[in-house]
């Protein structure tokens, strides 16, 4: 799909939308036991529901972030990347980002994968999140990934997972950028 050659919103938006849906048609073929799809306003009311859950059998660390109001948000934005990953019925993790402007990097902003242990898709959800935001990259001709504002307690996993140490993206934030 050609990129709209002048600024007519209905059209750009059009052609972020059709990009977002490869990634998750191009995400799911590589994870078949995952459904990937957008975010919602449904979809984020119930992450945001997993800051109630408490006990045996969840997570302690949550994300910090108000997905519904994020939602709100990022839906202004034509070119944000955005992701839930589901096992059947049940939300397993999403990601909010964006593209910097001029188009070189893509930013996981907010990303969070569901408390419930163990998962359905077990450790699962992030490799499939970072997959699609690499697809996204790859898609719109970006040549950086970055996660930013990493929970302190998943820095070695996303470490693991390719990521670099933690490092200054900005002014005011802390990113680790995919190798």
């Amino acid at each position: 799909m050609n990129k709209p050659k002048f600024y007519n919103y209905p059209s750009v938006i059009h052609y972020y939308q059709r990009i977002r849906e490869d990634v998750w048609s191009i995400t799911e073929e590589s994870w078949p036991n995952a459904t990937v799809k957008g975010i919602s306003l449904r979809t984020a009311e119930i992450a945001d529901s997993w800051k109630t859950l408490q006990g045996e059998g969840y997570r302690r660390s949550r994300g910090i972030w108000d997905w519904k109001k994020s939602f709100t948000g990022y839906q202004k934005k034509p070119k944000r990347f955005e992701m839930s990953i589901w096992a059947g019925d049940e939300l397993c993790g999403l990601t909010y980002g964006s593209v910097s402007r001029n188009g070189s990097k893509i930013c996981m902003n907010l990303i969070e994968a569901t408390p419930v242990k163990p998962s359905p898709l077990g450790e699962g959800v992030f490799p499939i999140l970072s997959f699609g935001a690499t697809a996204y990259a790859d898609l719109l001709g970006a040549d950086e990934i970055w996660l930013l504002d990493p929970v302190l307690g998943a820095i070695d996993y996303y470490k693991s997972q390719g990521y670099m140490a933690p490092e200054q993206y900005g002014n005011k934030r802390i990113g680790m950028k995919k190798r």
